[in-house]
């Protein structure tokens, strides 16, 4: 795969021709030394001048960016926007620096009517008009982003456009959340926001700009006028009934200005509010570690988190930025949240063996989890034009206790389980630049992190292994790491062919102490990754390659502390990736990648003495050694958007192949398994596909949006003693519909459907397993100003007994008179008990019944303070 890609990247150049780059960035600013943000600067060849070249738009600073491709000896500059006068300049067709002054000019519209666009382009910017797509029911922005096309958003509020997750999420040009914009997005009132602007092709290190391509596209909000330089506080009351007495409440506090944004809230409730979705990270800030020994709890039901959370929870954040300087900002982040939560269900889980035969265990469960979690972020980031400089420093921390009872296979097990973990986080990130595109990049990682956690049981499930009534474990897991890159910019520059060499130094410590009467663990896994890369890359206006070939040398080392026996492996590996796009237009792009890298061994199945994973799994990893795996992928993308009509489409397949050394599996005995594991030369192979599009229409506000995914995968299982092969192959279909027939009426529409089936090597196909999920939902606004809304769940399942669908129903009222608004909502109208479902999954059925929230009805009161 090397030679090809060094192949190919030579055929790149021998046959496409390179044309001469220039940089052309500049400021932007009136008579009056202002700068102006939001105008349009376009290059036009000086002899040519209705062709356009480039074209950028100015930042909140007046200043803009542009690469520049043609052998004209001078450029054109055309600065425009509605708020000045037309302005020209001619500059000389080289990378440089340079100013434009505008008149600015009041526009006087006399008796014309004016209907903005609801999507508009400009250059790598789309702009969503809110008010196209907002309606009365929209409480946060999150809901109006759900009806854009081209965007989705998860429960948790993670956005992602045309089906990939965005990098950043900005408010006013400015980074408020440090990746936890699930709290602005559930949060921020939309009737505040004036314009949501995808930012396509957003490299947010100005430093690299022309240099680096960026994939993942990042969100900015646009405020409206009068929000800027104004306190907002809106707080909502509830209280109701639903066999509990219940309670919602929240306070919601925005300062918005131009060098300072600030975001603060609280909320707290019993009514089935999942509060630590809002508090997700989606900056792949990854912990280290995890827990071996996991108290059991029932699992959450296929449906809807609200109707069966029995909760009893509160959260509070605070976000404040501030800019610094004229390219610097200052960012503070922090959150708690205290959550309890109580589950029960009565599951049969059954496996099916090597020989044709089951192993079913039916559990009663009713357990009771009580959580604290807190974080606080410190950033700094300067962003300049040459220099870009940022120092992160984040701590977390979280703390769980749980207790549960089980009943399974006549015995009645109690469980108590505590975790408690502390993280420490520092990365830093410098580039410099010069005006020849040359310079440096350094980037560090220091994580330091503990997590002690314990389990006991009773009684105890293993009394041939371990001796004694009931078991305690408890577990000390703790990881060192730093991760370090070095790197030079445009090192060696031939034409559009570029070669940036680059160091990296990373090194991991991990270490693991268990105690389980008899049983002990006490061992370290050293990990160390040193050697020099080189990332090539070719450019031209519609065509960018990249190859990395990273030459590491990898060290292994483990250390036994309890028997003094120390295990070292060493060796040079070369994990290379290719990424290639040819982008046919401004509509259409087509993307390719492939890489290959190394598994490396987990502390987590290197201990040989027994740890009590769960109430009824007993873990050791009798495999010696200290073994490798090989994964590889390869995808290949299209992309597909047209603002005019609002047409956002895409399509990707991939194929993932994983072949690891040693495989792990279970050996079941009625309700007890250990896990096992054994050397092994077998493959895994995965292939999926996706098609997604998303429609907008100017009638009635309609969107439609569709994707279909097909995956089939073939691996190797490892179950009482035996390595087998199965496979198996799943479709999905997911549709949302809104749409807003009369101004007095919305509807919307999301639905899945997905049917799976798998296969044991020698044996007859699983029955499919079909699932159905809908949600609808209707808006009425009758006489008075009340809004009437229905929503209908619908969930289908053809592997449950009996009555293979669910129904719930709720309903709200609402009314709103100047700072005031009055909801009474009902849930579970139909006052459903318990839901049934069922799941397939590696060769392991299991059918639950968990119980759900019972009917309940909620007044709350949202009121704007300031």
């Amino acid at each position: 795969m090397k030679q090809a890609s060094i192949i190919l990247l030579m055929v790149f150049c021998a046959v496409l021709q390179c044309f001469s780059r220039s940089i052309i960035s500049g400021v932007v600013k009136n008579d009056e030394g202002a700068a102006v943000d939001f105008v349009s600067v376009i290059a036009s060849p000086s002899n040519a001048p209705k062709t356009i070249l480039s074209s950028a738009l100015t930042d909140e600073n007046g200043k803009f960016q542009m690469s520049v491709k043609s052998e004209c000896d001078s450029l054109i500059l055309k600065a425009s926007s509605v708020e000045i006068a037309p302005t020209e300049i001619i500059v000389p067709n080289r990378t440089g620096n340079y100013e434009i002054i505008v008149e600015n000019r009041a526009v006087e519209l006399k008796e014309v009517v004016v209907k903005s666009k609801k999507v508009y382009s400009h250059g790598d910017t789309i702009n969503y008009n809110v008010g196209s797509f907002l309606s009365q029911t929209d409480q946060t922005i999150a809901d109006v982003l759900r009806k854009m096309p081209g965007i989705t958003v998860s429960d948790a509020g993670q956005v992602s456009y045309q089906g990939k997750p965005i990098k950043n999420f900005y408010i006013e040009g400015l980074d408020l959340m440090k990746g936890h914009y699930g709290i602005a997005t559930n949060n921020i009132d939309p009737n505040n926001i004036a314009t949501v602007q995808v930012l396509e092709n957003h490299q947010d290190i100005k430093a690299l700009k022309g240099l680096r391509p960026e994939e993942q596209a990042s969100i900015n909000l646009r405020l409206k006028e009068g929000v800027k330089g104004v306190f907002n506080l809106i707080a909502t009351l509830g209280g109701g009934y639903g066999n509990v007495g219940l309670w919602n409440n929240s306070a919601i506090a925005t300062y918005f200005r131009r060098n300072s944004q600030f975001l603060a809230t609280y909320k707290g409730n019993n009514t089935g509010e999942d509060l630590s979705q809002e508090l997700y990270s989606f900056d792949n800030d990854y912990s280290r570690t995890s827990n071996i020994s996991t108290i059991s709890m029932p699992s959450a039901p296929g449906i809807d988190k609200r109707f069966y959370y029995f909760n009893r929870s509160h959260n509070a954040t605070f976000n404040n930025v501030y800019r610094v300087g004229e390219s610097g900002e200052f960012g503070i982040n922090a959150a708690y949240l205290n959550d309890r939560d109580t589950r029960q269900s009565h599951s049969a889980t059954t496996n099916y063996l090597p020989d044709g035969g089951v192993n079913t265990v039916d559990e009663m469960m009713d357990g009771t989890a009580r959580m604290q979690k807190a974080y606080g972020d410190l950033t700094f980031m300067n962003n300049g034009d040459e220099s870009y400089l940022k120092e992160q420093l984040k701590f977390d921390w979280s703390t769980i206790n749980a207790d549960s009872r089980i009943v399974a296979g006549g015995d009645n097990v109690s469980q108590i389980g505590e975790t408690d973990t502390y993280r420490l986080l520092n990365k830093f990130h410098m580039t410099h630049r010069n005006s020849v595109d040359r310079g440096f990049e350094i980037s560090s990682l220091v994580n330091l992190e503990k997590r002690p956690h314990s389990l006991s049981v009773s009684p105890n499930l293993f009394p041939d292994i371990i001796p004694g009534d009931m078991l305690y474990q408890h577990v000390d897991y703790h990881n060192i790491s730093t991760e370090n890159r070095a790197g030079l910019l445009s090192a060696f520059k031939v034409g559009n062919f570029t070669l940036h060499p680059s160091a990296i130094v990373n090194y991991h410590h991990n270490s693991l102490e268990s105690r389980l009467h008899v049983a002990d663990n006490d061992l370290t896994l050293d990990h160390l990754d040193a050697g020099v890369g080189a990332e090539m890359m070719f450019s031209t206006r519609k065509i960018h390659t990249s190859l990395y070939l990273p030459l590491k040398y990898r060290l292994f080392r483990l250390n036994n502390r309890l028997d003094g026996n120390i295990t070292d492996k060493n060796r040079f590996r070369v994990e290379p990736s290719l990424n290639f796009t040819y982008k046919f237009n401004s509509s259409h792009n087509l993307k390719a990648s492939a890489m290959l890298n190394y598994m490396t061994p987990s502390i987590e199945t290197l201990y040989s003495g027994h740890i009590l994973t769960s109430y009824r799994q007993l873990s050791a990893y009798h495999v010696a050694g200290l073994y490798e795996g090989m994964n590889q992928h390869y995808t290949l993308g299209y992309d597909f958007k047209n603002i005019l009509s609002m047409s956002f489409a895409g399509a990707e397949v991939s194929w993932n192949r994983q072949s690891p050394e040693v495989l792990y599996g279970s050996y079941y005995d009625g309700i007890v398994q250990r896990t096992i594991s054994r050397r092994t030369s077998e493959n895994g192979d995965m292939i999926s596909a996706k098609i997604h599009a998303s429609q907008g229409f100017d009638w009635r506000r309609l969107k439609i949006g569709a994707s279909v995914t097909y995956s089939y995968y073939d691996s190797p299982l490892l179950v009482q003693d035996e390595v087998l092969r199965y496979s198996g192959n799943s479709i999905g279909v997911n549709a949302d519909i809104s749409l807003t027939p009369f101004k007095w009426l919305g509807v919307s529409y999301q639905g899945n459907y997905s049917q799976s089936a798998i296969q044991q090597k020698g044996y007859d196909i699983f029955p499919w397993l079909r699932t159905v999920t809908n949600k609808a939902s209707l808006d009425f606004t009758i006489p008075g100003g009340v809004t009437l809304t229905t929503s209908l769940y619908h969930y289908y399942n053809n592997f449950n007994d009996g009555d293979k669908s669910f129904l719930l129903l709720n309903a709200e009222a609402k009314y709103t008179i100047k700072r005031f608004s009055f909801t009474l909502s009902c849930d579970n109208l139909l006052n459903r008990k318990s839901y049934v479902y069922s799941s397939l999954s590696a060769l392991t059925e299991s059918k639950a019944i968990y119980n759900i929230r019972p009917r309940s009805v909620l007044l709350k009161i949202r009121f704007r303070i300031f």
